[in-house]
């Protein structure tokens, strides 16, 4: 029996299997495909591992680490592995595997899920017309240009201003596509300003906010879309469509944690992050089962996602070592212009502040103030600029919440 499995082989999950197999546990990768490194092996640009590693690396590299790490100390890893089905209601779990091998059962007292999330479809944010070939979304995208070598086509139209759309946008540029254009229905990009100036401005890169695609044009084969102007609540502008003649549509338009794993053990989901109700140490509403990085909350850094991952493993950690709990959990909810918040609640005896990741819903000069449920501020910070596309981090002392049944994080802007 093992003392715990990782489900999913990417960043946050090698992260956590390499913490606690120092600690000395007997740890397990479960992974589907043929490598370890998750998304990252298609990231071929740099800006990972700042923090975690104090350097600037490409994805394929930033995995690399980790995976020369889970080599090192002799992690038992299964590739080429999917995870049919789990069995997580008692002290031992189960795992029924199906791979090459043939069907296994492995058994495990602890559980962290680090599946990652999906990218949204066309259907999702409600594209019309028919479908033809020509439309991925941008992880295709990556995946097919970076790790084969084939352009989606030559004159592509890219929906959605986050930082994926941009760096993709980029990319094709260098890769000599003939025309790029990224059409985004907020006033400006979603994602962060250095990917703004350096993906976008300064290739010169053509983009039209408050533009959405209405429909896709092609039988066969894309050629081209609708295009329509939007007003500020996102709604269409009758009188502007436009056809634009293309020949590939790519969709950036979001992710999504993937929790159906999670939710068919009965672990309870928040319709705010689309991720896992989980406590100050990853621990879903599962006990024993722990989730880490983007199956949690969208991560902007992947270095924040490995935090998560390092997180977990303490939980574990504490769980497997059966420390004590709180005789009744103490809840964070996320308050004024606060739009995501994990952890949801606080359930472990510890002396160690509080790691909480929010996204907040204004831009500029703010507080960021805890205060409880009768009004009255328990602790605050101030930041220079938040701003929605970026991820805030910030610690709560435990001793602030010791007569506190329930407390709400604020954003507040001067």
């Amino acid at each position: 029996m093992k003392d715990i499995v990782i489900i999913g082989g990417g960043p946050s999950g090698m992260a956590a299997a390499v913490r606690l197999a120092e600690k000395g546990y007997d740890v397990a990768i479960i992974e589907r495909k043929e490598e370890l490194g998750g998304i990252l092996d298609q990231c071929i640009h740099d800006g990972f591992g700042t923090k975690i590693f104090g350097v600037a690396l490409s994805g394929p590299e930033f995995a690399g680490e980790f995976i020369e790490q889970v080599q090192k100390l002799g992690i038992d890893v299964y590739l080429k592995t999917y995870v049919k089905s789990v069995e997580a209601s008692g002290k031992v779990k189960e795992i029924i595997t199906v791979s090459p091998d043939g069907v296994e059962i492995i058994k495990t007292k602890s559980i962290v899920y680090a599946i990652g999330c999906r990218e949204r479809h066309q259907f999702e944010i409600k594209i019309g017309g028919t479908r033809p070939a020509g439309v991925y979304t941008a992880g295709m995208v990556q995946r097919l240009v970076n790790l084969y070598g084939i352009l989606p086509g030559k004159n592509v139209v890219i929906v959605g201003g986050g930082d994926v759309g941009m760096i993709v946008a980029r990319h094709l540029y260098l890769e000599g596509v003939d025309s790029i254009l990224v059409v985004f229905p907020e006033e400006f990009f979603a994602g962060l300003p250095r990917n703004v100036q350096q993906c976008i401005l300064d290739f010169g890169i053509p983009y039209r906010p408050r533009t959405v695609v209405k429909e896709i044009v092609g039988k066969d084969r894309v050629e081209g879309v609708i295009l329509v102007q939007v007003d500020e609540k996102w709604n269409p502008i009758s009188g502007t469509e436009e056809f634009y003649p293309c020949d590939a549509v790519i969709l950036s338009v979001g992710l999504v944690p993937y929790t159906k794993k999670l939710t068919d053990i009965g672990a309870e989901i928040d319709p705010r992050t689309k991720g896992p109700i989980v406590n100050e140490f990853f621990e879903t509403t599962v006990r024993g089962v722990f989730a880490a990085g983007n199956l949690v909350q969208i991560f902007d850094y992947v270095d924040d996602a490995v935090e998560s991952a390092y997180l977990a493993a303490e939980g574990v950690e504490k769980y497997l070592r059966g420390e004590e709990r709180l005789e009744r959990p103490i809840f964070i909810n996320p308050g004024e212009n606060v739009r995501t918040l994990t952890p949801h609640r606080v359930e472990w005896k510890d002396e160690r502040p509080i790691t909480a990741f929010m996204r907040p819903a204004i831009e500029g000069k703010a507080w960021i103030i805890v205060r409880n449920e009768r009004g009255e501020i328990l602790e605050k910070s101030f930041r220079r600029y938040v701003r929605p596309s970026t991820l805030e981090r910030i610690e709560i002392s435990r001793d602030i919440l010791e007569n506190a049944e329930e407390v709400f994080i604020d954003v507040r802007g001067l």
